[in-house]
């Protein structure tokens, strides 16, 4: 999956995937021949040959487009978003298998017409999940306790009850907790037979980018308004 692509050189450019090795950064000769083969949101095969300091890319064919999404501006929208996701949650060229196949899977039920901000709001929480970093539904994560969780607070990582509660917790009602919850144990085919009600859906995806900026906060300019 082609991520980033940029000028490098007159001759050359910098080319960003990501593949089941997790992420490879590599230089490209210029070519019309491989113009569109190389676009952000290509599926390719790449071979690739080891150069003085970063991989060299000798061989290229296409495996996969996304003409659903280059045809709607939202979804082309929301797949960029998860690109620049992957580029900020998984940096490194760490074999990484589960995160390159939420990857694809995010991009193709997009490109699908699956609902674009359920898909997102589940990709981006089980991403953390990979990460390690989703949040605590089930209990407060500051006393333990099961009871009254009607807050949540990004900074103690999940919900809080009334006493525990500090500053800069949000409301969370007990709806909404548990669509998050759905989130982050649904898999797609539950994800896309969900009814939520609306106001549910606007509520939980406002924490979600909350949690998403404290983590990777140069990912605003793309969430800035999408809550």
């Amino acid at each position: 999956m082609v991520l980033r692509r940029q000028p490098l050189r007159d001759t050359q450019e910098l080319l960003v995937l990501f593949s089941p090795r997790g992420r490879i950064d590599c230089v490209s000769r210029v070519s019309t021949r491989r113009t569109g083969l190389l676009e952000p949101l290509t599926c390719v095969r790449a071979h690739l040959r080891l150069g003085r300091s970063l991989p060299q890319l000798e061989e290229v064919s296409l495996e996969r487009t996304y003409s659903g999404l280059l045809a709607d501006y939202e979804r082309l929208h929301w797949a960029g978003y998860l690109l620049n996701l992957w580029l900020e949650a998984f940096p490194g060229e760490i074999e990484n298998n589960d995160a390159y196949r939420l990857l694809r899977l995010s991009l193709d039920s997009l490109d699908a017409g699956l609902q674009a901000e359920w898909l997102v709001s589940w990709c981006e929480l089980q991403a953390m999940r990979l990460l390690g970093s989703d949040p605590q539904l089930r209990r407060c994560v500051r006393c333990g306790s099961e009871q009254s969780l009607t807050w949540f607070s990004v900074e103690a990582g999940g919900a809080v009850c009334p006493e525990c509660r500090g500053p800069g917790a949000r409301p969370l009602t007990g709806p909404v907790r548990e669509w998050l919850a759905f989130l982050q144990r649904a898999n797609l085919l539950r994800l896309a037979a969900a009814r939520p009600e609306a106001e549910v859906v606007l509520q939980a995806r406002g924490l979600i980018v909350d949690w998403v900026l404290y983590a990777f906060p140069r990912l605003e300019r793309f969430l800035k308004g999408g809550a």
